[in-house]
């Protein structure tokens, strides 16, 4: 019997918070090529044609087919796994950057609550009203010549919740200042943009692999890998474009 998911938990899956986790270690931008065993599971987990299918078959007798599937691995698939390594590298750059966006966020309010609450000088004029009350007698009335050992009780006590508060504003100072220069980076490297293009790029790489094996336009032409040629080398135009 399946476990029920409660409301809780199932609003706790759906939030951007906890779904999104960015992997801290990072993940790189380049792609390692591979081959043998390795590039074949890979071609079979997205989805595109690897030799598992033709096991039972001798590849031998579709000459056509095997043909396409050299052309496609030598002109578009790597540009296809460079593009998808990319669009996984910026989409992990966008979800840290809001990670710590909203990690700094909260912990600015906190830390600026408690500075606040750290200095607090009405606290001293509840503590000392003896003090404050000779500190203002007339002179030459009794307690007058307190005044000034009273004004400086009045003043440690005040500044008793400078040393906290202090420590507060330090810390509010400096998270602020890490979520400002995330939040900096985050609007100029466009990682949400950059992770957009690089998978529409990728997934229009996808299409025109089923396009050049069924041969349908502009792959139906004598001059279809020079198609399929200048078409991986617009894409990488593309995906240069606009990048500062």
């Amino acid at each position: 019997m399946a476990a029920r998911v409660t409301k809780k938990q199932s609003l706790r899956r759906d939030l951007f918070f906890f779904r999104r986790r960015p992997k801290l270690r990072g993940i790189s931008m380049d792609w390692n090529p591979v081959e043998g065993d390795d590039l074949q599971q890979m071609l079979e987990s997205d989805g595109f044609v690897s030799d598992s299918l033709w096991q039972q078959y001798d590849i031998s007798r579709h000459p056509v087919i095997a043909q396409d599937l050299r052309d496609l691995r030598q002109h578009l698939i790597p540009t296809f796994y460079e593009f998808s390594q990319k669009a996984k590298y910026f989409q992990n750059r966008y979800y840290l950057y809001q990670w710590v966006f909203i990690w700094g966020a909260f912990l600015t309010t906190v830390f600026g609550t408690l500075t606040t609450y750290a200095y607090n000088p009405f606290a001293a004029i509840q503590t000392a009203p003896a003090a404050v009350t000779e500190a203002t007698a007339a002179p030459g009335q009794p307690g007058a010549a307190d005044a000034p050992a009273a004004s400086s009780l009045f003043t440690a006590q005040a500044g008793g919740g400078t040393t906290w508060s202090r420590l507060f504003g330090y810390l509010t100072a400096i998270l602020g200042a890490v979520t400002a220069f995330f939040t900096a980076l985050s609007n100029r490297g466009e990682p949400q943009k950059r992770w957009a293009k690089n998978r529409r790029l990728t997934e229009e790489l996808r299409m025109h692999y089923f396009k050049y094996l069924a041969h349908l336009p502009p792959y139906d032409k004598p001059d279809r890998v020079q198609r399929l040629r200048e078409f991986v080398i617009d894409s990488r135009i593309k995906e240069q474009e606009n990048v500062g």
